[in-house]
C-alpha cells in the first residue's frame, strides 16, 4: 500500500475493507461464534502448556499431543457445562483450533502434512474410540396430525382468541404439512445464516383452474382457495427459490386457509409484501410481533399432554420444533406417498429424510405378524442338483 500512487491509495483502502468484509460475511454467526469460543478455551489451554496458540517453534509430535490433551480437555466438559460432551462437539472445537490456523494463513495444524483434511493419526483414532463411546442419539419423533388440529381447534373456536395463540397455531399447521425447518418459519436468532424465513411476497394463492388470488384480497376470498405455494427465498442447503406447494383439505385444519389467515392479518394490519409470516399483529401493540422457535417448541409439548401423547411413550424430550417435519414426512408415508414425493417435499437430496421415518411408531407394524403367519410354500432353487436315476 506505501508503494501505491497516492491518488489510489483512497481506491486501494476500500477494496481491502470490503474484501475483508466479504470474508468475514461468508461466515455463518453460529459458526464464528462456536470457532471463537473453542479459540478462547485453547489459547488458555495452550498458555498452561507453556505453548503459544499458535504453536510456534513447537515440532509436530508435540503439536499433536497437544491437541489430544485438549481434545481430551474439551470431552470432559472443561470447555462447556461441565459434563462429558459428544465426539461431534470434540471436533468442533479441532475444527475451530484449525480454522483458526487457516485464517491467519498458517498450515492446519490438526491435519497430516500433505494429506487433504485428513487428521492425524492419533486424532483420528481419539474421534473414532469417542463416537462409538457416545450414547445413541435420539432424534426427536414424529407427531400425529392430531396435534395441529388440536391447536387449530382450541385457537380458533375459544371465546377470547388470542392473537399469539392463533398465529402460534396457524404456524405450526404450516409447517407440519409443508414440512418446514423451524428457522423458516419463526424469527431468527441470527441476522447471519443461510435460512431465510419466507415472507408474504412468498406465498401464492390459486384456485383449482389455475387463475391467481392476489395476496391483497379479502380473507373471504383468500379462503376460497384450492391450493397454495410456499417459495423459499434461502434454505438452510444453500438452495434458493425452491417450492413446495400443497392443495386445500376443505376444512378449518387445511394448510392453505392457515396460509391465508397469516397473510390477511399481516397486510390488513399495514404490513407488506415484505413482512414475515411469524410477524402477528396483536391489539396490544402498534407494531407486529415475532413467533419465535421458543414459543413453537412450548406450544408443541404442552399439546403433546394434551392429547395424550406422553401415555402412548413419548416424553417432553421426545418432541418439539422438529417433530412438525417429522410429522409431516410420516404422515405422508404412513398414507402412501411415494418417497421420491416425501423428498421433495421436504427438499432432501439425499435419502437422509428416512431418519424421519421412526420405526418404533407401531404403525409400521400393523398386519406384518398377520401376514408373516400366512403359509407360502416355498422351495431353494439353489440346491444340490440331483442326477435323474438311469
Amino acid at each position: 500500500m506505501a508503494d501505491a500512487p497516492t491518488t489510489q491509495r483512497g481506491e486501494l483502502s476500500r477494496l481491502f475493507s470490503a474484501a475483508r468484509r466479504d470474508a468475514t460475511n461468508g461466515v455463518l454467526d453460529q459458526s464464528q461464534k462456536v470457532r471463537l469460543r473453542y479459540w478462547t478455551h485453547w489459547s488458555y489451554f495452550a498458555g498452561l502448556c507453556g505453548m503459544d496458540p499458535f504453536l510456534r517453534g513447537v515440532d509436530t509430535p508435540a503439536r499433536v499431543a497437544v491437541l489430544q490433551a485438549f481434545a481430551r480437555h474439551v470431552r470432559e466438559g472443561h470447555a462447556g457445562r461441565g459434563h462429558q460432551v459428544r465426539a461431534a462437539s470434540v471436533q468442533d472445537a479441532l475444527c475451530a483450533v484449525g480454522k483458526t490456523f487457516e485464517l491467519d494463513l498458517q498450515p492446519n495444524p490438526t491435519y497430516q502434512v500433505g494429506a487433504y483434511k485428513q487428521y492425524w493419526a492419533p486424532l483420528r483414532d481419539m474421534l473414532r474410540g469417542y463416537r462409538r463411546d457416545d450414547p445413541k442419539s435420539e432424534p426427536q419423533l414424529a407427531v400425529p396430525v392430531k396435534l395441529t388440529e388440536h391447536l387449530l381447534h382450541q385457537a380458533w373456536t375459544t371465546t377470547n382468541r388470542c392473537p399469539t395463540r392463533l398465529a402460534t397455531a396457524d404456524l405450526i399447521n404450516i409447517a407440519f404439512y409443508y414440512l418446514l425447518r423451524v428457522g423458516e418459519y419463526t424469527k431468527p436468532r441470527s441476522s447471519r445464516t443461510n435460512t431465510i424465513p419466507f415472507r408474504v411476497a412468498d406465498v401464492t394463492f390459486r384456485r383449482s383452474d389455475g387463475t391467481l388470488i392476489p395476496n391483497t384480497s379479502p380473507l373471504s376470498l383468500l379462503l376460497t382457495a384450492t391450493e397454495a405455494t410456499i417459495r423459499m427465498p434461502n434454505q438452510k442447503n444453500g438452495v434458493k427459490g425452491q417450492c413446495i406447494h400443497q392443495e386445500c383439505t376443505g376444512t378449518l385444519y387445511s394448510p392453505v386457509k392457515s396460509l391465508a389467515r397469516r397473510v390477511h392479518d399481516i397486510l390488513s394490519h399495514q404490513g407488506s409484501t415484505s413482512t414475515n409470516l411469524f410477524q402477528h399483529s396483536h391489539p396490544f401493540s402498534t407494531t407486529f410481533r415475532p413467533i419465535t422457535s421458543q414459543q413453537v417448541n412450548a406450544t408443541i409439548k404442552l399439546a403433546a399432554g394434551e392429547i395424550g401423547l406422553y401415555t402412548l411413550g413419548y416424553t417432553e424430550g421426545d418432541v418439539s420444533s422438529h417433530s412438525l417435519r417429522a410429522g409431516g414426512a410420516m404422515a405422508m408415508h404412513l398414507n402412501g406417498v411415494d418417497p421420491n414425493t416425501i423428498r421433495k417435499m421436504g427438499r432432501w437430496k439425499s435419502n437422509t429424510f428416512l431418519m424421519y421415518i421412526h420405526e418404533q411408531i407401531s404403525a409400521f407394524a400393523t398386519g406384518v405378524s398377520l401376514k408373516m403367519s400366512n403359509h407360502v410354500p416355498f422351495r431353494h432353487i439353489a440346491g444340490p442338483t440331483v442326477t435323474a436315476a438311469a
